[in-house]
């Protein structure tokens, strides 16, 4: 063992005893290099506390300068809020106008106002007032300002196609607050006529004829229904029965007339007007003879019940707005005018002419012929044909 010991020792040139070893000088330095060969690879770890950190590199802060807009571009923005401010205040003036000028359309229709300076109407001027405010409703740029201007504008033009309509066959004399209507008629002593004028401004009427000879009505209403007998000119003897609503109340308050007007059987009406603005009309002609009748309507829904025909009968319906349905019976031929702005119309048994005329199918066969004249603003028109009582 000891030979053993001294072997290695005067081989590696050092005491296996560490001890010795310092006591020589033996340092760590002194150690032989033992070099290692190339192809020879010694992995080396690294622990996590001696891992190398990279050092974290700062952005640069960057300073944020707000500039303040310059001093035109507010000046700018002042105008233009102005000028938007005026746009929408003449735009609220024209809606206002277009209300006031429908009001006054709707008095003159009624006659209740005339409208008028120095004998010039003031409707004649109406077209040139819709036009310019059609104009400026238009600038609205959102799609509101669209469908309000199409309304107002159909709605006006409506109204104004209605008045002229439904003032057509105003009659030359008038009074304020009601209408006396004077038809010129012939002045010949032998001619004798019978008129019946029903005059309501909001009416849901019904007449007929009944056998008894005297006119009778019954009524709902809180308006004074005025009613006039007596004879006109002095060439000619006319009969003439007048119901005039009395309108000499505030337009405000709601009055509806409910009228039952029974009429002589055995009289012959050479005419029969009835004027109203709103509500329901239903006239029976089949229990009483009558040559022309003349309806003037606003807004109505009108039942016209044809039977007993004379010679060159005519019927004459003109609105602003109304819904009218004919019953007339089968063996009865019909030519009829019909014209509407907005409309429908359904017929049976017509064939279509020109220039707005339409012609029954049995018209040259037919017993007895009636006119039938039809002008409306916005209207729904139907012919119904019956059998023949």
């Amino acid at each position: 063992m000891v030979e053993a010991t001294n072997f290695v020792e005067k081989t590696l040139g050092k005491s296996l005893n560490p001890d010795e070893n310092l006591n020589k000088g033996n340092t760590p330095e002194a150690t032989p290099k033992i070099k290692i060969p190339a192809d020879i690879i010694i992995p080396i770890d690294t622990p996590p506390s001696q891992a190398v950190q990279q050092p974290v590199q700062q952005q640069p802060q960057t300073i944020q300068i707000i500039q303040q807009p310059p001093q035109t571009i507010q000046i700018v923005e002042k105008v233009t809020y102005k000028k938007e401010r005026i746009h929408g205040f003449f735009r609220t003036l024209t809606i206002i106008a277009l209300l006031v000028i429908g009001f006054l359309m709707l008095g003159e229709s009624t006659g209740i106002i005339q409208l008028s300076i120095n004998s010039f109407k003031l409707h004649q001027i109406f077209p040139i007032i819709i036009i310019l405010s059609a104009i400026i409703i238009r600038s609205y740029k959102w799609i509101f300002g669209r469908i309000l201007w199409l309304i107002i504008f159909l709605t006006v033009f409506g109204g104004l196609f209605g008045i002229e309509v439904y003032t057509g066959l105003n009659p030359s004399s008038k009074r304020k607050w009601w209408v006396d209507i004077n038809y010129s008629l012939a002045t010949t002593n032998t001619t004798t006529e019978t008129n019946l004028y029903l005059n309501t401004l909001i009416a849901n009427s019904y007449i007929e004829g009944n056998t008894a000879g005297i006119i009778k009505w019954t009524r709902n209403s809180d308006r004074n229904l005025l009613v006039s007998l007596g004879s006109t000119g002095t060439n000619q003897n006319i009969s003439y029965i007048n119901l005039n609503e009395d309108n000499n109340r505030n337009m405000l308050q709601n009055y509806l007339s409910k009228i039952d007007l029974t009429v002589p059987k055995n009289t012959t009406f050479d005419l029969l007007y009835i004027k109203n603005f709103l509500w329901l009309h239903t006239i029976d002609l089949n229990t009483f003879q009558r040559k022309t009748l003349k309806f003037h309507a606003g807004i109505d829904d009108i039942t016209i019940k044809v039977g007993n025909v004379l010679p060159w009968n005519k019927i004459e319906i003109q609105g602003a707005a109304a819904n009218v349905t004919f019953e007339i019976p089968k063996d009865i031929g019909v030519m009829m005018y019909y014209k509407h702005f907005i409309g429908m119309l359904k017929l049976q048994d017509f064939d279509a002419l020109t220039g707005h005329y339409f012609q029954s199918t049995n018209f040259n066969s037919a017993k007895a012929i009636v006119n039938i004249y039809v002008n409306l603003g916005v209207g729904n028109m139907k012919v119904n044909r019956v059998d023949a009582k």
